[in-house]
């Protein structure tokens, strides 16, 4: 859905982030609502579907591995609950300002305006979720897919952490690149731990298949 909603959003249909002030963004929000939901609302349910996945990922981890994947936990826990707060922010009270026309104060947390406080909580959110997936996948160490899954994971971290490099120093370079590559990656990561959960003997509480 995800990866659906960004091809959508930015590429066949991409809308206009080039920010003219809150009364053309409210035009614009009213006539593309339906788009706007479609990125928004896979990008709320990643969240808790990412923490519920690290949890099942703890319960096979090896005993001697809990500390990684607690950690994983740890900051799966911050990512959902601010990314969450973030999107239902653009579905409820933004929605709500536009539609009554009280748009004092939506300046600061409109999903168009990239200078916004919503894309400052949106990178420090995914900085989260990129420090969980570098502890989450060194879990994953024996034969080839593990391996996959584990590089996968590795790589989209490191270029999520410097996203907030990016943010902080003002640098234009990385972002777009991680979010694509997140895009694109994550789902065959998710696809194959499908199939090593489902390979792992029912009484076995290690990652690795016997």
């Amino acid at each position: 859905m995800f990866l659906i909603a960004l091809v959508v959003t930015f590429v066949i249909f991409p809308l206009n982030f080039n920010w003219q002030g809150i009364e053309v963004y409210a035009q614009s929000f009213t006539q593309h609502y339906w788009q706007i939901l479609m990125f928004v609302i896979p990008c709320f349910l990643i969240s808790p579907l990412y923490l519920i996945l690290t949890v099942a990922i703890h319960r096979f981890a090896p005993e001697e591995k809990h500390i990684l994947s607690l950690l994983g936990i740890v900051f799966a826990v911050a990512y959902v609950a601010q990314i969450t707060a973030n999107y239902y922010l653009q579905m409820s009270a933004i929605s709500q300002s536009i539609s009554t026309g009280l748009l004092d104060g939506t300046t600061l947390f409109a999903f168009g305006n990239l200078n916004s406080i919503f894309w400052s909580m949106e990178i420090l959110g995914y900085t989260w979720l990129s420090i969980s997936m570098i502890f989450t996948g060194r879990l994953f160490s024996d034969g080839k897919m593990e391996t996959t899954i584990k590089w996968i994971f590795i790589v989209n971290g490191i270029l999520g952490v410097v996203a907030i490099i990016q943010a902080v120093t003002h640098l234009d370079f990385g972002f777009p690149f991680s979010l694509v590559f997140f895009a694109f990656t994550f789902p065959v990561a998710t696809a194959m731990m499908a199939l090593l959960f489902h390979r792992v003997p029912k009484k076995d509480n290690k990652l690795t298949p016997q």
